[in-house]
């Protein structure tokens, strides 16, 4: 069974974990901010870098305001590089990623903001890459259900009203395969089968597999 990790002791930013909530649901921690507050925050959001501040007493502080109207321009945070101050409390910033972001220099200081967005993307390609194999997402095609499309109650098999037939198809990574017109449903069906078998097995194999071996 997978064990969540203790994030006890971790500094996230401005933020020191101190200790893990016990309560239902999501997990949580007990922080603390280099300003001294403490707060509880989820254990996802400090992980993401969504939360690095306690987000009130550090914008208080003389430090603070004297950065937002101090020039920051060529001053480093996480992987942002303010390139030039705008005005109106905004400065242009280049990502380690190489794009270029309008930050809000508050939350740039405060260390709200650490990048153009892509750690939150790439964190989010590599949730979702547990779901896919072959630039596929394997339950949408392991699933079976019918789409409303289908008026047959099989996956990819519809009745085609202007030919009078059946008409079976299959979609594979963007695109749609016509199987053919049929005048028996079964035959319809059974061309939907085999052509899953082509398209589908090899990818769910490869990716059940990939899995099993993984947790080996």
């Amino acid at each position: 069974m997978m064990t969540s990790q203790d994030l006890t002791g971790r500094r996230f930013g401005r933020l020191v974990a101190l200790e893990k909530m016990k309560e239902p649901g999501k997990a949580k921690y007990k922080v603390r901010c280099d300003c001294g507050r403490e707060k509880i925050v989820l254990a996802d959001n400090l992980k993401r870098g969504m939360t690095a501040s306690c987000g009130k007493s550090y914008r208080e502080t003389k430090e603070f305001a004297m950065a937002r109207v101090k020039n920051i321009t060529g001053k480093r945070f996480g992987k942002l590089v303010v390139m030039k101050e705008l005005g109106d409390r905004k400065v242009l910033c280049q990502c380690d990623c190489g794009k270029e972001k309008v930050v809000n220099k508050g939350h740039l200081v405060n260390g709200d903001i650490k990048s153009c967005g892509c750690i939150m993307s790439n964190q989010a390609k590599k949730n979702q890459a547990k779901y896919y194999a072959d630039g596929t997402y394997i339950s949408a095609i392991k699933s079976t259900k019918a789409t409303s499309r289908s008026n047959s109650g099989v996956r990819g098999v519809c009745w085609h009203k202007g030919k009078g037939k059946w008409r079976a198809s299959i979609g594979f990574k963007g695109k749609s395969y016509e199987l053919g017109l049929f005048d028996d449903i079964q035959d319809a069906i059974k061309a939907r089968k085999e052509a899953e078998d082509r398209f589908y097995r090899p990818v769910i194999d490869a990716f059940e597999e990939a899995n099993d071996n993984g947790n080996d």
